[in-house]
């Protein structure tokens, strides 16, 4: 059963990292600024279509709104990754994926 809350409130918090209001969003998405606030409260179920577009105005892939949905995500990050970096902040995010990559050059610098 797909939990319309969850992306919603996944779609609120890719929205809010950009800092676009609702009523910006919804115009980058030709959708009424109050279908957007009924899809992040959970109380109205986004066509895929529209996911489609909110993914693509947000920057982020449509397994980053849907993971928690699907039984076999692609997302980029991993899902433990991404389920850690849901509450991080842009700073946090931006130093883990440094260290991340430092990490993994020292792994091929051993042949790891």
């Amino acid at each position: 059963m797909i939990d319309y809350s969850k992306i919603g409130a996944r779609i609120k918090g890719y929205r809010n990292e950009k800092g676009f209001s609702q009523e910006e969003l919804g115009i980058k998405v030709s959708v009424d600024h109050r279908h957007i606030s009924g899809i992040e409260s959970g109380r109205k179920s986004p066509s895929l279509e529209l996911i489609i577009r909110i993914a693509n105005v947000l920057e982020v892939s449509a397994d980053d709104i849907l993971v928690d949905a699907l039984d076999h995500s692609t997302s980029a990050t991993g899902d433990e990754i991404h389920f850690m970096l849901l509450d991080c902040t842009d700073a946090e995010k931006r130093m883990l994926t440094r260290t991340m990559k430092f990490m993994k050059a020292l792994l091929s610098e051993f042949g790891i």
